[in-house]
């Protein structure tokens, strides 16, 4: 059997839309018009988007799987690194359960390995699945369902306008300001930007002071009676705010949208968002035990992978993000079934802010002081998702010297959960 996995011909585009639509059954509208468009823009993105490219499993020179593939610029830390994504990924229903995706990723982390990323993004059909490829879980989605008079609304309202392609430029430059200001996020390239005027339905509104755009939402509506055309929700699909007046007008808006709006409907990872508006609940009246009321829905999605750990060392060195008064030295072992049989051993050195790594084993270490973990559990920890102290905890974390946790939860206490609203 001949196999290989190689960048799409455009006149392959069409076996692949067939089979993604077949992958994604709900995603797919009824009829050859919907395929039509998705093959016209699936040949577009593969023919004027060198951040986006689409690559196809072959065997015996038939298509049986592909996805797309992304390259970002994404915020570590306050320094701006590269990493790589994949999307899309879909096997053809007469090829399920033959590994097909199994060598997709494979493919993926090697392609971006060559090209000297250390870092990778994927968002998972099953956490599961990936978690056991050595991805790492990102910081929890959270969807909060708000009635619009709860935003705040300010004394007067102004600077607020309506957005189109004209304001392209400002919209990217606003959403990358925040992007170079917060751990996580990825600048937005064209493949983001088309959606926000393309896609049916989508609108947007700003907040301009001085000609410079501060914020803006994109949002659609969707009803929610049959028998009642007056009755929508407001589903919000990005909301960038720079300032607190840009936040404040921006509520504003939602505020006044109450007359039309059952619910506004905002997906966001900021868990902090009762401290905002005047009535946190959602709606659902739940009640956990003992009186907690339901104020969001949370779900797992963004997932990461450190693929070259001595590159992603070097690039976390520059952020100053880990930090220790004294020196210190953090002996690791680090397993990925997935893409290596032997364990990574490696130290790593930390004094103030410098950080090195050494790849080899220490000679004179003791092995009750070495740390051992998954490559997921380690990429998380190193992004800022979760704490030494809870993978200790947890058993994902191994160590006989429990001192060791302490001295790494220390070094690693100015690191911030990421954020990422790039969807791909």
């Amino acid at each position: 059997m001949n196999e290989v996995i190689r960048k799409l011909n455009i006149d392959e585009i069409p076996a692949f839309v067939d089979i993604a639509l077949n992958a994604y059954p709900a995603k797919a509208v009824p009829g050859p018009e919907f395929r039509e468009r998705q093959i016209t823009r699936f040949t577009h993105n593969q023919e004027n988007m060198s951040t986006v490219q689409y690559y196809g499993l072959f065997r015996d020179n038939r298509l049986i799987a592909g996805m797309r593939i992304h390259e970002y610029t994404m915020n570590l830390y306050g320094r701006m690194i590269q990493v790589g994504g994949v999307g899309q990924v879909a096997v053809d229903l007469l090829h399920k359960k033959e590994k097909a995706a199994k060598q997709l990723i494979e493919f993926f982390i090697s392609h971006f390995k060559l090209k000297g990323i250390s870092l990778l993004l994927l968002y998972p059909f099953r956490p599961d699945f990936y978690k056991n490829m050595g991805f790492g879980y990102g910081s929890k989605m959270n969807q909060y369902r708000i009635k619009p008079e709860s935003f705040p609304r300010a004394t007067e309202k102004h600077g607020l306008v309506w957005l189109d392609r004209s304001h392209q430029d400002l919209i990217r430059d606003c959403s990358d300001r925040q992007a170079t200001s917060t751990h996580g996020m990825m600048l937005k390239t064209p493949y983001e930007l088309n959606p926000l005027f393309n896609a049916p339905g989508k609108r947007l509104i700003g907040y301009m002071e001085d000609n410079k755009l501060n914020g803006y939402i994109s949002f659609t509506f969707n009803s929610i009676s049959s028998d009642n055309f007056l009755l929508h929700d407001m589903v919000i699909h990005e909301f960038v705010y720079e300032t607190p007046e840009a936040l404040q007008q921006l509520g504003t808006f939602l505020h006044t949208q109450s007359d039309q709006i059952n619910r506004i409907i905002w997906t966001t990872q900021d868990d902090t968002i009762e401290y905002l508006i005047g009535d946190p609940r959602n709606g659902s009246d739940r009640i956990l035990p003992s009186v907690f009321h339901e104020s969001h829905t949370s779900g797992v999605g963004l997932m990461y992978k450190i693929i070259d750990i001595e590159k992603f060392i070097i690039e976390l060195a520059q952020t100053g993000a880990v930090y220790s008064s004294k020196p210190v030295t953090l002996h690791f072992k680090v397993t990925d079934s997935f893409s290596s049989k032997q364990p990574d051993s490696f130290a790593l050195h930390i004094e103030q802010e410098s950080l090195t790594i050494s790849m080899q084993e220490q000679q004179g270490t003791r092995d009750d002081s070495v740390i051992e973990l998954d490559i997921s559990d380690l990429s998380s920890l190193l992004m800022g998702v979760v704490d030494a102290e809870k993978l200790y905890q947890y058993g994902k974390i191994k160590t006989s010297d429990p001192q060791v946790i302490a001295l790494l939860k220390n070094c690693f206490r100015r690191v911030n959960k990421p954020v990422c609203t790039t969807a791909f």
